[in-house]
């Protein structure tokens, strides 16, 4: 079945200036990078066609008919086997620069529990509406871990080039629990790597980039199977990256350097594979006994955390953020010297005011944490910091995820 009204509804939620409080969550697009889903295959353009998996309906993969005939078929990889309830696209309807009837209409649909090549079951054919796209009801809910789309057909018989801006998959599954799934050492470039260790929820690694010419250190937690991370390279440079782990072992993200969002990963690294982690530095040992926290909050002022997670549009802590606040309770204990804010930060869906709000009794519920804990309530400031500064782009489902935060700063 066909959900007519779910690009209406879906301009909507675009529209409107805030989120009740008590207002469901949205459905969740299981086919984007935030959800740990990664682009297999593509008949051309692998990295423009990594638009399709990163929530935003305004990027899009396009060809010419003429250099590529079709059809179009894509491939991608959910993190676990999912039970799925719709599939469907966005891209259809006028194009920019006059480009008429150029977006995507036939579309079918294929899962498979087998692997990327072989197994697959047909799902639905989507024909997508001329103001927007579709979505649809499954015919074989799966499970399925891998998905097709191939693209057969435009608005426009005629047209020159056709585009595809979003692929969307809804339903459940399970993501990955394992608490090594993040140690391991990554080929990311010819003479770069990534060798990343995960302790519980949390991770923290290092880097080598630039052609093998710079280093950088990463700490970050594992929510719902993927990792949220901060990065930062020995010029001082930071910034954020959202990673996952393919069923090939390989690692699959997005970074960020302020908005600008670039691909880092690759395939598990030869072993005996030589790190900056492989090599301290003299005087690493004494070092290592200082807190993580202390030391970022002594050298850089602040120390972003990933790791504490509240509900869709609350402001209690959920029971995963455990080992965050924990950390964040040890490291005061040892630096009782230390006088903080503690920030809240969301992304930027909702109003202003709504998300003003919301960090402000997010942050000053994570205080109150820290204080039935211990630790002097002069030493720790509340301050909610709304949709204000985000750290990556908000049109991206990851850089939204990535956004949503709590920062810990020296006063």
């Amino acid at each position: 079945m066909v959900r007519i009204g779910f690009f209406m509804a879906l301009a909507i939620a675009f529209m409107r200036p805030a989120f009740a409080q008590d207002e469901a969550p949205p459905q969740v697009d299981l086919l984007t990078l935030a959800r740990g889903a990664v682009l297999v295959s593509a008949p051309a353009d692998l990295n423009k066609a990594l638009a399709l998996t990163d929530g935003n309906p305004a990027s899009n993969w396009n060809a010419s008919t003429k250099k590529l005939p079709l059809p179009y078929p894509f491939v991608f990889e959910l993190i676990a086997p999912a039970m799925l309830d719709a599939v469907g696209i966005t891209g259809a309807g006028e194009r920019p620069g006059g480009v008429v009837g150029g977006s995507a209409r036939i579309v079918r649909v294929e899962g498979s529990a087998e692997g990327p090549e072989t197994g697959y079951t047909a799902i639905a054919t989507l024909v997508a509406a001329a103001d927007g796209g579709t979505l649809t009801d499954v015919t074989q809910p799966g499970p399925f871990r891998w998905l097709r789309f191939t693209v057969q057909g435009a608005q426009s018989e005629t047209a020159a080039w056709i585009y595809l801006n979003e692929v969307i998959a809804q339903g459940t599954l399970d993501p990955p629990m394992g608490e090594d799934r993040f140690t391991g050492v990554f080929q990311t470039g010819r003479k770069d790597t990534l060798e990343l260790k995960q302790d519980g929820t949390g991770v923290t690694g290092c880097y080598l980039g630039n052609g093998g010419h710079s280093t950088g250190t990463i700490t970050g937690a594992v929510q719902d199977g993927v990792a949220l991370v901060s990065w930062k390279s020995d010029q001082g440079i930071t910034g954020t990256a959202f990673l996952t782990i393919d069923s090939t072992g390989a690692l699959a993200g997005a970074r960020y350097r302020q908005r600008s969002r670039s691909v880092w990963g690759g395939p598990p690294a030869p072993e005996g594979t030589v790190t900056p982690c492989s090599t301290p530095s003299a005087g690493a040992e004494a070092s290592d006994a200082v807190d993580p926290i202390v030391k970022a909050l002594n050298e850089d002022g602040v120390f972003r955390i990933y790791g504490i997670y509240f509900d869709h549009n609350k402001d209690i802590p959920k029971a995963s953020s455990a080992t965050a606040l924990k950390q964040l309770l040890t490291a005061l204990q040892a630096a009782p010297e230390l006088v903080v804010d503690i920030e809240g930060h969301t992304d930027a869906d909702g109003s202003d005011a709504f998300n003003q709000d919301l960090s402000q009794r997010r942050s000053a519920s994570v205080v109150g944490w820290l204080v039935e804990n211990g630790i002097d309530a002069g030493r720790l400031q509340p301050v909610g910091k709304g949709e204000a500064e985000p750290v990556a782009s908000n049109a991206t489902a990851d850089g939204k995820a990535l956004n949503r935060r709590v920062e810990v700063r020296k006063r």
